[in-house]
Parts: structure tokens; C-alpha cells; sequence
């Protein structure tokens, strides 16, 4: 991880468009730095997708959505509602440029590589976390508790095979265990498990939101600004963009950030870029736990590929993608029908939802964000389409644009990330 430099830099006035928790970070790592810095999102921060998340920050999570053998899954993804990767026939035409290029990212040599980049960010994900708790005191959010994923067959464990070998062979640490070691990690869970997997550099953030209420606290303190507006157009001088328009002002600035998630495209395209950046949509249920010893940790149920995670304000559970854009509405049949796996996993799970969500990962087709200098202005820099890994890699990519920024030297190659890769 880069270290901060005893230089201050030269002042500037930047503008971050996007106060989920990868603006969050990026803000307040800018205004740490010395610069004027004001957040603009008309949404509250972390209230967006940051908010319905797993709650993991997942240093091991290398592996690419798109693998071999994905295209197998098209049909399924097309006809079969209960599909883990879904895809609403409606919204194919306009996705098919995404998804052409994911199953291509699919491809073995491409996965490989994928890992191998992604890891370049990873490895620093908690360290990057930690450089803002402990600044800023902020305790009993993260918790090191790694995270576990069990299967109660074989046959479910050997198909994540390649994605924990790729991990070991990166250096993550995987530690494979038995219904023993499972009990022992999880007495909650239900006595079928009998092979799993754990991960004990992951970290758990125990409220998403309280996180992002925290890291937004230490951005105002610090003299940041975070304004509830929507940024409409930019103007221009003979060279480069000099003022954000919103609908509720206009605002001059020397630095435009762009950390807008899945609407971001919208906003580089008035920039001069076009990025291939569609959405997978995620879901989560609220629950209440009503006997027996919960859970610790979040937890993968391999078989169905959903995640409990216990939550301060109850138990979550997200399960599946749904490739359909921002714009069409909720449907929660599929994670409404994970209900009775859910407690047959978890015995001591509730009926009660307490709460129905949706969020829309913001994604690229090969799994990476994008993270570095707009290739057409100068004073423009990006930092969107983490998928999966949005709240793993908020710091770390806020650490990144700042160095960018602040004009000192990075200890990593950012070119594997940038906007015009397609």
C-alpha cells in the first residue's frame, strides 16, 4: 500500500459525483489530503446500493463472475426462474454488447488474468479500511471474523475447485473444513454441512450504512461538503471541464471524480466517454432470528448460492443476479423462494421479513472496475464498476484517486482498469 507522502500536495477543488461508499472513501481521503472536496449524490450517502450489500470485504475475491462454462448457462438464464444468473428477456437487445464480452472474459487464459489483476487490488482491501477506522475512531462496525461458505454434498464443493484454487495460488488463504470444523465455526447452522470452505482474511461490516454514516461524519468534520443535488450537465472552457451543473446549482471545480455506480456511465458519456457498464441486480431479505445461536459470520450456502449474514439490525439474505438495468422493477420471487432453504440451513431463522431490497452492482463485463484518468480530460478521474467487490475496494480505490490527484507516485499499474479497455 502506497504511503502518504509528507508533501502536501497543491490544494485543489474537486467534485465527487456519488456518495455510496466508493465516493465516500474517495472524498475523504481527498479531503485528508488537504483539498476542498464536495460530495454530490440527490440520494443520502450509503443509502443506495451501498447499503443491501453482504456486508464482506472480501480480499479473496479474485475470481471473475464470468468463467468457463458460463455460456452453458444462457439458456438457463433466459428460461429457467430460479436461475442464479438471471436475464429478463426484455432487456437482452440492449445487454447483448455487455454480455458478449462477458462470456469472452470467460474464457480460461482470461480468468487467470482477471485474478491476477484484481488480486493487485485486493491484497490491500482491509488495510485500506483500517487507514480510516482507526484515523477517524470508528469501532464495532468491521469485524474480523472471515467469512465461510459450506455445501452439504461433495459434489457442490468440488465445482468452487478452480476459484479456491486460483485464490491459493495468488497467496489468499483458504483453509478447508469438515462437519466438525464447520459446527465449531457455526453451531447455528444446520448438521448437513459437511465440506466447506473459510476465509479468515475477509473482514465483516456489520451495518453497511452505519459505515457509510461514519465515514461521511469524518468527511464533514474534516471541511468536506456533501450536497443533495443531482449533477445534470458540465461546461466547458476551450480545454477541459470547469463546472458540474446540477438541479439545484452550479458548481466550479479544478477535479471531477465520477463514483456514481451503475448510473456513472451516464455521466461519462457527457464527458466524452462511453463505457461498456451495465448492472447486476442484487437482492436482499430481512429476517429476524428467533431461536438457537444465529450466526457469527456471514456465510455462503453453496448449493443455492445465497449469503446469510447476521447483520446489527437482523439476519440478510442476498441471493442471485439479475441482469436487467436500472429502470425495470423489482422481482423478488427468486429470493422469496430461497425462504425455505434459508431455514433449512439456519434452523433458528424467523418468518418475520422485515425488510425487501434492491441494489444495482455496478459491473463490468470482465469483473474489474474502473479506476483511474478519464482518456479524454485531465482533470477528470473515475472510479466505478466494482460489481461484487464495491465495498472491498471503496478505500483502497479512494487511496488510488487520491494519489492520482494529489499527484504522487503509485506502486501499482492502473492500466488494467482503465475506461477505454473495450
Amino acid at each position: 500500500m502506497p504511503q502518504e507522502s509528507s508533501r502536501q500536495p497543491e490544494s485543489k477543488r474537486v467534485i465527487v459525483i456519488g456518495a455510496g461508499i466508493v465516493g465516500l472513501c474517495t472524498g475523504l481521503f481527498l479531503q485528508r489530503s488537504g483539498h476542498s472536496v464536495a460530495i454530490v449524490d440527490p440520494k443520502s450517502p450509503g443509502r443506495s446500493t451501498s447499503f443491501g450489500n453482504a456486508g464482506t470485504i472480501a480480499v479473496g475475491s479474485v475470481y471473475p463472475v464470468s468463467t468457463p462454462g458460463t455460456w452453458k448457462q444462457v439458456p438457463g438464464m433466459l428460461f429457467d426462474p430460479a436461475a442464479a444468473l438471471k436475464l429478463r428477456w426484455s432487456y437482452l437487445p440492449k445487454m447483448t454488447p455487455w454480455l458478449l464480452r462477458f462470456l469472452t472474459s470467460g474464457m480460461p487464459s482470461r480468468v487467470e488474468q482477471i485474478s491476477r489483476e484484481l488480486a493487485l487490488l485486493n491484497r490491500d482491501a482491509v488495510s485500506a479500511h483500517e487507514v480510516l477506522l482507526k484515523a477517524y475512531d470508528i469501532n464495532d462496525i468491521v469485524k474480523p471474523t472471515g467469512w465461510l461458505k459450506v455445501y452439504s454434498t461433495k459434489a457442490a464443493f468440488d465445482k468452487g475447485a478452480a476459484e479456491r484454487a486460483v485464490q491459493t495460488r495468488l497467496g489468499f488463504k483458504v483453509e478447508i473444513m469438515g462437519e466438525d470444523e464447520i459446527r465449531q465455526l457455526e453451531p447455528g447452522l444446520a448438521h448437513k454441512f459437511l465440506h466447506g470452505s473459510f476465509h479468515p482474511e475477509n473482514a465483516f461490516v456489520t451495518s453497511p450504512a452505519k459505515l457509510s454514516d461514519a465515514y461521511a461524519e469524518a468527511f464533514v468534520k474534516l471541511g468536506g461538503t456533501i450536497l443533495a443535488e443531482r449533477v445534470t450537465r458540465f461546461e466547458f472552457d476551450d480545454v477541459r471541464p470547469v463546472r458540474a451543473v446540477t438541479d439545484l446549482g452550479m458548481h466550479g471545480a479544478d477535479i471531477f471524480v465520477i463514483c456514481a455506480g451503475a448510473w456513472s456511465n451516464r455521466l461519462t458519456q457527457m464527458l466524452g466517454t462511453d463505457v461498456l457498464l451495465d448492472t447486476e441486480r442484487g437482492y436482499h431479505l430481512n429476517l429476524n432470528v428467533e431461536a438457537g445461536p444465529g450466526l457469527r459470520r456471514p456465510t455462503v450456502i453453496g448449493e443455492q448460492g445465497f449469503v446469510l449474514a447476521p447483520m446489527q439490525d437482523g439476519m440478510r439474505l442476498t441471493s442471485g443476479v439479475e441482469l436487467a438495468g436500472v429502470d425495470a422493477p423489482p422481482d423478488f420471487r427468486r429470493i422469496y423462494n430461497m425462504l425455505p432453504h434459508a431455514k433449512a440451513a439456519l434452523p433458528g431463522l424467523g418468518d418475520e421479513v422485515t425488510r425487501e431490497w434492491l441494489g444495482y452492482r455496478p459491473s463490468m463485463p470482465d469483473s474489474k472496475p474502473v479506476i483511474g484518468r478519464s482518456p479524454k480530460f485531465n482533470n477528470v478521474f473515475f472510479g466505478f464498476g466494482h460489481g461484487h467487490i464495491g465495498l472491498t475496494l471503496s478505500a483502497r480505490t479512494g487511496q488510488l484517486i487520491d494519489d492520482l490527484v494529489s499527484g504522487r507516485d503509485l506502486n501499482i499499474d492502473l492500466s488494467p482498469f482503465r475506461a477505454e479497455r473495450f
